[in-house]
């Protein structure tokens, strides 16, 4: 089973070496920030070369195309993860990367028990998994991977949905790049604090307090090379510098330093913040 990359031929965000991003229906936005085909390219990858993963509390679905078709769910990241670059020695894969809560709005399970594990579809969900490998088992393009699964995901999504308050604080928190905690949450909805963090353990696996950081992380990223380390934690409102290459190092495993001299060997989502 075998799928190549020009069979895409529909809208794309961006492609790069070895990556194409693909916006998903309009059902989806608030869902899923992205479907992503992997290919291969002429250049050579040094063997035992490894990836660093950036942390980003979302998810995904990968699906690897064997001799028997394979769909892993990555749970939210809190911490680095390291795979083997594997991008110029194996098949196109596909990755549908969730937005933080979009997990839980497809699986409708409690997404603390994901957190930093991976499982395999039919491990949460036998029925779906079969539906789709029933489908993908009689397809030869990626135009029909993509119009199924948004078919299919928008269906789900009707079935989990997310207390809208809530989902409207796990937005504010990623676009305004907010340190918030679970007491101004919880005085803003009037809910208790223990509400607070049962909502975000569920929806989004893990504590405001972790969320916030880690989002906060993923947009300094963003901004590595437009600003120093001092413009960047003055910035974000990070005490002092200290404090940021502290929290940097916490998340992602490195100090920034160490980050931007090796950035080749790190992978970020630039589409989820």
């Amino acid at each position: 089973m075998e799928f190549h990359v020009d069979s895409y031929t529909g809208e794309i965000l961006n492609k790069t070496n070895n990556h194409l991003y693909i916006k998903p229906c309009k059902e989806l936005e608030h869902v899923v920030a992205h479907y992503t085909i992997t290919f291969q390219n002429n250049e050579t990858i040094p063997e035992g070369s490894v990836l660093h993963l950036i942390p980003d509390v979302s998810g995904c679905f990968v699906f690897r195309f064997l001799d028997n078709f394979v769909l892993s769910v990555w749970g939210p990241t809190t911490e680095i993860v390291t795979v083997k670059n594997d991008l110029n020695t194996v098949g196109s894969k596909f990755f549908v990367e969730f937005l933080p809560g979009g997990l839980y709005q497809v699986l409708g399970i409690d997404i603390s028990e994901t957190v930093d594990k991976k499982y395999e579809l039919q491990d949460f969900n036998k029925e779906l998994f079969e539906e789709i490998n029933k489908h993908v088992n009689t397809m030869t393009t990626f135009d029909e991977i993509v119009e199924k699964v948004n078919t299919i995901l928008t269906r789900e999504v009707r079935k989990h949905r997310i207390d809208q308050c809530i989902a409207h604080w796990i937005n504010r928190i990623i676009k305004n790049k907010e340190n918030v905690n679970t007491k101004q949450i919880a005085e803003d909805l009037g809910f208790s604090e223990r509400q607070i963090t049962r909502y975000f353990n569920r929806y989004v696996g893990m504590s405001v307090k972790k969320f916030s950081k880690i989002v906060r992380i993923n947009h300094v990223i963003e901004e590595f090379n437009q600003n120093n380390f001092t413009q960047l934690a003055t910035h974000h409102d990070y005490f002092d510098q200290a404090h940021f290459n502290h929290v940097f190092k916490e998340i992602c495993g490195k100090s920034p330093s160490h980050y931007l001299k090796n950035m080749s060997d790190f992978y970020n989502e630039i589409y989820k913040f």
